[in-house]
């Protein structure tokens, strides 16, 4: 052991030398306090109650619609550049927006779906398809919004943990990731089959890169099983209100002003 010590710490150290962060641009928020993503394209979109901000690099003037019929939007989705999901919890509808944020096909309103307490959504990369969780009855649904119809269904997915908390849910490499207050990771398939089951500490944030899970742990980021040949790596920023991986791109928000980097291995 005392000659193999050694040896690992070159191994890690050289490996975590070997990454560099390179500020590709910065965005600004209309406040510090809305909440934003972003898309494929590298367009942001922001938002606060039922009024949507588009800003894409093509025009100094960002898009912006109000949606009365949706009251407070609680999540927007990118699908890709052309359109977005648009999710109200409190009124348990969806809309799809293009690239304009104009409403299209109509409004999908779950309580006409017989769903009867939906929490969480995720758009999916097979078009037209998008992932839902029920809370009230802890079902997880693969649903096709252009075909109204639902494709697959999943109840007690969580093994009937009464009042499961999702604090992550997406896609990633067609498999949907869910994560739960208490630190239990669930991983399905494009089928709504359970392939993976794992317990983390609670209050980690998850996020896909690279073709693989990774963890963010305070400062550091690593893989979610991490080898001799992935340690962690310190991120660009020490300071920040928070932080999304999208694509391949690093969001990190400071105030009005988000930093976008990319990691460079």
């Amino acid at each position: 052991m005392n000659i193999l010590a050694p040896i690992l710490f070159i191994l890690i150290g050289f490996h975590s030398m070997a990454q560099t962060w390179i500020l590709e641009k910065e965005l600004m928020l209309k406040d510090s306090t809305y909440h934003w993503t972003s898309d494929e394209w590298g367009q942001l979109y922001q938002w606060k109650d039922n009024t949507v901000w588009l800003q894409n690099e093509q025009n100094q003037q960002p898009f912006q619609e109000t949606y009365k019929i949706l009251g407070d939007i609680s999540d927007i989705q990118p699908i890709n550049g052309l359109r977005g999901l648009l999710f109200s919890e409190n009124q348990q509808m969806l809309g799809l927006v293009d690239n304009t944020l104009q409403l299209q096909e109509g409004i999908i309103a779950f309580y006409e779906l017989d769903f009867s307490s939906v929490s969480k959504i995720a758009a999916s990369s097979r078009p037209d398809f998008i992932w839902i969780f029920d809370q009230y009855r802890e079902r997880l649904i693969l649903y096709n919004f252009k075909q109204a119809e639902v494709i697959q269904i999943v109840d007690n997915c969580f093994g009937d943990s009464k009042d499961a908390q999702i604090v992550q849910f997406f896609e990633f490499q067609q498999n949907l990731i869910c994560l739960l207050s208490d630190g239990r990771y669930f991983e399905y398939d494009r089928n709504l089959t359970l392939v993976k089951k794992l317990t983390l500490t609670p209050g980690l944030t998850l996020f896909g890169f690279q073709n693989e899970i990774w963890l963010q742990d305070q400062n550091y980021i690593e893989k979610l099983k991490p080898s001799i040949h992935s340690g962690r790596i310190e991120l660009p920023t020490p300071s920040y209100q928070q932080l999304q991986v999208l694509q391949d791109l690093f969001y990190f928000q400071q105030g009005q002003k988000i930093k976008v980097f990319r990691l460079k291995m």
